[in-house]
């Protein structure tokens, strides 16, 4: 029995370039966030939109004026939180003269995360591993539109860190037959290409943090209360490294009104393959954001003032899997290898250093090695490792997050 799948030549026909608003004003006192960018054909990368004019503006006669920190992000040149009962608007101003502008929206109903914590658990496909809940309640019932983010920092320890390393002494080849200096050893030879030194600083333990790339939402519409009751947020699998050492995450929540929920829920169906490949593609995604001036003029994005609240919490692998094997680490690391000080061409030149193109291209120090051959063109004194094994900055950050706690 075959199976094959055939190959789309997926072709562009044509091509609108669009501004793209990120805008999400919150409750938080701080210096707010805005994204510019624009549409993009597939095969291409991704375009900022820069020197655009931005503000923020509400009834009481108060403008927040935004200034570009770097390409395509705008932060508010003071901080400010988002008050009740007031109404607030944006306005773009590109480049090239466009401008843009979005309807008053308000604050949404402030309503806290009351309980945030994992569970040991199966998904809905039953696959095993750690579950994220949330529980969530609003005595008003005037919130019923949730959105979540998260923010994931885990610990990666490099499982064959050395406290040692090899750095190339950069020489140069090739290095031709009447040049080559004598050695009367070995080491004098290994001193020549690469320097065996402490390392400066520990790389055995980092951090990573990763944010969410997906919409998490819900409602309660349908529900006698206004309350999310062990709403999971995220699902990881036991097998996944992230959760291998100590893992964190900060989950978000977000208040959001009727159209801006309506909004991304749509955007987040138009996201999926099932739209994508579909025979009858969606239509234009309109937000609450438009040009001024230009009925014909598309922006896509949407401008939103909601309330906040964020919760954290810590565990480790073991405990809720205790006495139990841990995730493999994020690459095998059960090779090492072996490289030869020197290789030559026929005529006896120096061509290179197998050693020094290993360091070169990442590989670290694990301990000594001793073949016993006694030709430079095969001697291999050093055993060496895949960079991230024996080193952790390969995956992470070697700085300890202000918020870690062990």
């Amino acid at each position: 029995m075959t199976s094959c799948v055939e190959e789309i030549p997926l072709e562009t026909e044509s091509f609108e370039s669009i501004l793209i608003v990120e805008a999400t004003i919150t409750n938080e006192n701080k210096q707010q966030e805005i994204l510019l960018s624009r549409s993009f054909m597939f095969d291409s990368i991704p375009v900022q939109e820069s020197n655009a004019t931005v503000k923020v503006t509400d009834d009481a006669m108060n403008t927040y004026t935004f200034a570009e920190t770097e390409s395509g992000v705008y932060k508010s040149q003071t901080a400010f939180a988002a008050q009740p009962s007031r109404n607030y608007k944006l306005s773009v101003i590109t480049s090239s003269g466009e401008e843009f502008g979005s309807t008053e929206m308000q604050l949404t109903q402030p309503t806290s995360i009351d309980n945030l914590y994992v569970e040991r658990d199966f998904n809905e496909n039953g696959i095993e591993g750690v579950s994220v809940y949330v529980d969530s309640y609003d005595p008003t019932g005037n919130s019923k539109y949730y959105r979540h983010e998260y923010e994931e920092t885990y610990k990666i320890i490099a499982p064959l860190y050395s406290s040692e390393e090899l750095i190339s002494n950069g020489v140069e080849f090739p290095i031709l037959q009447d040049d080559q200096p004598f050695f009367q050893s070995f080491e004098e030879l290994i001193d020549f290409l690469v320097t065996r030194q402490l390392r400066p600083e520990q790389e055995q333990i980092c951090y990573k943090t990763v944010n969410s790339n997906t919409i998490i939402q819900a409602n309660t519409t349908e529900l006698l209360e206004d309350k999310l009751d062990k709403y999971r947020v995220h699902f990881i699998n036991r097998e996944n490294a992230t959760i291998r050492e100590r893992y964190s995450i900060l989950v978000r929540q977000f208040v959001q009104s009727r159209e801006a929920f309506v909004f991304y829920e749509t955007l987040n169906n138009f996201s999926g393959s099932e739209s994508v490949f579909s025979e009858d593609q969606p239509g234009f995604l309109e937000g609450n954001v438009f040009s001024v001036g230009n009925n014909t003029e598309k922006v896509f994005g949407f401008f939103e003032v909601t309330s906040v609240d964020e919760k954290r919490i810590f565990f480790n692998y073991e405990d809720l899997f205790p006495n139990e094997p841990l995730p493999s680490y994020f690459l095998s690391c059960d090779e090492f290898y072996t490289p030869a000080l020197l290789k030559e061409d026929l005529v006896h030149n120096w061509i290179g250093s197998p050693l020094v193109d290993a360091i070169n291209e990442g590989y670290q120090f694990y301990d000594e090695y001793v073949d016993g051959n006694n030709s430079p063109y095969f001697h291999a004194p050093f055993r060496l490792v895949l960079g991230p094994c024996g080193d952790c900055t390969f995956l992470g950050n070697n700085n300890v997050p202000e918020f870690w706690i062990d």
